[in-house]
């Protein structure tokens, strides 16, 4: 047995349409648009400090980009912490590590040919909370970096790469980065970066 059609609509028939299905579906078209747009203008067009932190990435025509940092210290010397000697037998875990204890100066030495960067810190003069902060928000699982306390530096912080250190008085300081960004794994810098901070 057939059912009857139904009888034709008319757009007057239909129930009027919210003020949010007429206009949230454009909405959130818009801000969709607009919330990429500004995701891709950030990732295409680097802030002022991303790219002058980029002009610290070592290359062919500048293999070493730490001369260009304030106040940091090229040349060897044993130094306190040293940065170039004698290594000891086995390097220090420098794959991202932020040591808890002081390491033996021969062990860092031995990363830092490897092409680590050594952070260290006196304890006395840097607050604890800059510590952790540190180690969990910059070193931990960090490429080619190794921390540590290190009693009686000259400074709170201080920076070390094979032949090079750099004292300074906060990791919020702009050049703590820069001094990564150009030594780190730099095989331009470091003797051993062959062998590298794999564990």
């Amino acid at each position: 047995m057939s059912r009857p059609s139904d009888p034709p609509r008319s757009p007057e028939d239909d129930p009027p349409a919210s003020g949010w299905s007429r206009y949230g579906g454009p909405l959130i078209l818009v801000l969709a648009a607009v919330s990429f747009g500004s995701v891709a203008v950030g990732t295409l067009i680097p802030s002022d400090a991303e790219r002058e932190l980029a002009s610290f990435t070592p290359s062919a025509e500048q293999p070493d980009p730490s001369t260009g940092i304030p106040g940091i210290v090229i040349g060897p010397g044993p130094g306190d912490p040293p940065v170039s000697g004698a290594v000891g037998p086995t390097a220090a875990a420098c794959d991202g590590v932020a040591h808890p204890d002081p390491i033996p100066d021969a062990e860092a030495l031995g990363a830092m040919e490897r092409g680590a960067v050594w952070i260290t810190y006196d304890p006395a003069r840097t607050a604890p909370g800059t510590v952790q902060a540190l180690a969990a928000n910059r070193v931990t699982d960090g490429d080619d970096l190794l921390m540590s306390p290190y009693p009686g530096l000259d400074a709170p912080i201080s920076l070390q790469a094979w032949n090079h250190r750099l004292a300074l008085d906060s990791p919020d300081d702009p050049r703590f980065e820069q001094f990564i960004r150009a030594l780190a794994a730099n095989p331009a810098t470091a003797p051993g970066t062959a062998t590298g901070c794999a564990p």
